[in-house]
């Protein structure tokens, strides 16, 4: 059998750890995103019907929330197993990828409540 066995505590602290550091540069260009729409006069979210950018948002929260919850599960299945001798790393990629997972959901709760779509080329 190889090293690399899911069955391997090891490599689980490992691969979760590997996931969760991963995760957040999709959170990063997600937050970039709405951030950069942010419009502190109205205090919302503001973007245009004809864009593609709740498509863009959307794919970088999903793309940073896979990895994550993989991350936990994988850091929480391995952390305190007599065979894992990477205890610190399952710790790591447990609450690493559980504050990017809880980072991603309080965006997407953000965008939702503050999003403003601008309607062009309707005429009324």
């Amino acid at each position: 059998m190889g090293s690399a066995s899911l069955r391997r505590y090891d490599t689980q602290a490992t691969l979760g750890f590997v996931l969760s550091v991963a995760s957040a540069l999709p959170f990063l260009c997600a937050a970039y995103l709405a951030l950069g729409r942010y419009n502190s006069e109205l205090g919302q979210i503001v973007y245009g019907s004809r864009g593609r950018f709740v498509l863009a948002f959307m794919v970088c929260v999903v793309a940073s929330m896979l990895p994550a919850a993989a991350a936990c599960l994988l850091g929480l299945s391995s952390a305190g197993q007599r065979r894992n001798d990477k205890p610190a790393r399952s710790w790591l990629s447990f609450f690493l990828g559980g504050g990017i997972l809880t980072l991603d959901i309080i965006l997407l709760l953000a965008f939702l409540i503050l999003r403003f779509e601008i309607v062009s080329g309707v005429n009324p």
